[in-house]
């Protein structure tokens, strides 16, 4: 049975953001002491499991590529209504609520219980409809765990995460289901991204998204399990310098 999730603690300082993606007007809270719980975080002391674990508040913050893919959703109109659709790392969890508004069954997921607390405080800022919210551990994913659309938003920030988010990609898919990745030209994801073009049919757009008086060229991957036994077709990049929103 699923534990329900605790409310969110009231040490956190909430800000509102009115957003507007594409025809959607989305609320979102977002954390406004930030460096007070990094700040906590490092206090505990380094041997602390929540130190060793590198339980950083990035899932307080509203990034780029959230912003860019939830674009993506709208301008493309790539949710199909009543689709199962599981957030990774929803952290505030834009990109599910522009799902949900879209018309999808979301389900949220991250690593830290406040995150999903923020998340499901957002969802209820937007939605009427109910939504699931769960805490995942990358490594070791449920077996019920399944989507026709999979939403992952500058998830491959560290080598660590590679080969679980490789092995979590391929179990959570159903059949002919997507995953749609938003990653902000990071360095350190190069490996990551080609051996997703190794394994996956990949379609990348370009959107450049202003956001905090900076723009970033963020690379939407729309990808695909090729079917056995078929072909697999040649990848492509769909380059596509657009204003901000």
């Amino acid at each position: 049975m699923r534990q329900p999730l605790p409310p969110l603690p009231e040490k956190y300082r909430l800000e509102r953001l009115r957003l507007d993606i594409g025809r959607r007007r989305v609320l979102l809270d977002q954390v406004a002491n930030q460096e007070e719980l990094l700040d906590e975080l490092i206090a505990k002391g380094e041997n602390h499991p929540d130190v060793l674990d590198d339980r950083l508040p990035y899932w307080a913050d509203l990034w780029h590529s959230a912003l860019a893919l939830s674009r993506f959703l709208v301008q493309e109109g790539e949710v199909v209504r009543g689709e199962a659709v599981v957030e990774l790392g929803c952290g505030l969890g834009l990109p599910g609520i522009v799902a949900g508004l879209e018309g999808g069954a979301v389900c949220f997921t991250d690593y830290l219980p406040e995150a999903l607390a923020l998340a499901r405080h957002n969802w209820a800022l937007n939605c009427t409809g109910p939504a699931r919210f769960q805490l995942l551990d990358w490594r070791s994913p449920p077996a019920d765990l399944k989507a026709d659309l999979v939403l992952a938003a500058d998830v491959a920030y560290e080598k660590r995460f590679f080969q679980p988010l490789l092995e979590l990609f391929g179990t959570l898919l159903r059949p002919g289901g997507r995953i749609l990745l938003a990653e902000p030209g990071r360095g350190i994801a190069r490996p990551f991204l080609d051996e997703l073009e190794r394994r996956f049919r990949l379609n990348k757009s370009l959107l450049e998204q202003r956001w905090n008086d900076t723009t970033l060229a963020v690379g939407i991957y729309r990808l695909q399990m090729p079917a056995p036994g078929t072909p697999r077709l040649e990848n492509s990049d769909n380059p596509r310098n657009e204003s901000p929103s």
